[in-house]
């Protein structure tokens, strides 16, 4: 009987053991794979902007143009390529936006003149690349630029006195610079906020003939503060 106890007890001894065992040895294996998200994102915005002062020459004299604020939206399409660094990200997207100003007041020689009106716009392709700055909270601030073509439209540029005096468009190369910050309030979507200046340089416009066909060369520069929605999918 104690001989039967003894083989019993041992028996169960060993039995815990290797129970003991096999379960420390599944501790060390690795963690089944995590299927990780593709790093594609969807992302819009919009906001106000702010196109500083034009000028066009319509012979002898200099067309000053002083704009309302206006507006600015568009959209991207980019990957999120995560770390490459230590705590900073990159990202690469393509974006289409529109902005567009209308006249506040067309001056000649400082002096405005009567029934200022018309509007300009700028319609862009870009392409952007962006770094993130890991701070290890929701908010993520970020730095970047882009580079592409913009169709620069002034349209209907006119006063009372003289009718429509430049009507004409151009497409060149555009460029951009973008800083924000992103709160991710939820493991897809990211709240982003951005100061965007956005340039075309050299945009070869004429006047109507009623102004004299006098071709100008005119810098396009633009300041905008948007918002919007990241979707990371």
């Amino acid at each position: 009987m104690k001989h039967t106890l003894t083989v019993t007890v041992a028996a169960a001894a060993a039995l815990l053991a290797v129970s003991a065992t096999g379960s420390g040895a599944a501790d060390l294996e690795p963690p089944p794979p995590t299927s990780y998200p593709s790093g594609l994102y969807l992302s819009v915005f919009g906001g106000g902007n702010w196109l500083d002062d034009t000028s066009f020459s319509i012979g002898a004299p200099t067309v000053s143009n002083d704009y309302d604020t206006g507006f600015v939206f568009g959209g991207a399409l980019g990957y999120d390529f995560g770390s490459l660094s230590g705590p900073v990200g990159v990202r690469l997207e393509g974006e289409l936006s529109y902005r567009e100003n209308d006249i506040d007041t067309h001056s000649v020689g400082g002096a405005g003149l009567a029934g200022s009106s018309g509007d300009t716009s700028a319609f862009a392709g870009m392409v952007n690349v962006l770094l993130d700055f890991d701070t290890g909270t929701s908010f993520t601030p970020y730095v970047g630029g882009g580079i592409g073509a913009a169709n620069v439209d002034f349209d209907d540029h006119s006063t009372t006195a003289t009718g429509i005096v430049m009507n004409d468009d151009d497409t060149r190369f555009a460029y951009q610079f973008i800083a924000g910050v992103g709160w991710e309030f939820s493991p897809s979507w990211v709240l982003d906020v951005q100061y965007r200046y956005f340039g075309v340089d050299n945009v070869k416009l004429t006047t109507t003939a009623a102004g004299g066909g006098v071709t100008s060369k005119i810098d396009y520069e633009s300041h905008a503060v948007t918002g919007g929605l990241r979707w990371n999918f």
